[in-house]
């Protein structure tokens, strides 16, 4: 089934909204966090997270190391 125009002006407007609300965040948390608690180079992260919702995901899921207690 494929979807009307409408609906992908939807899909596209959200997917754009939603990456517009996520990179600001991203990009925050790279520049709080030191080298230690980041897997791999920030300048991949700052790329990668902050212009694709599936590298925003990854970064949160996997690019963060777990907080030491």
């Amino acid at each position: 089934m494929a979807l009307t125009k409408k609906q992908k002006a939807i899909l596209t407007t959200s997917a754009l909204v939603a990456q517009a609300a996520v990179a600001p965040v991203i990009l925050r948390d790279l520049q709080t966090r030191s080298d230690d608690e980041i897997r791999g180079p920030r300048t991949l992260w700052r790329l990668w997270g902050s212009t694709n919702l599936l590298g925003a995901a990854v970064y949160w899921f996997y690019g963060r190391k777990p907080a030491s207690a």
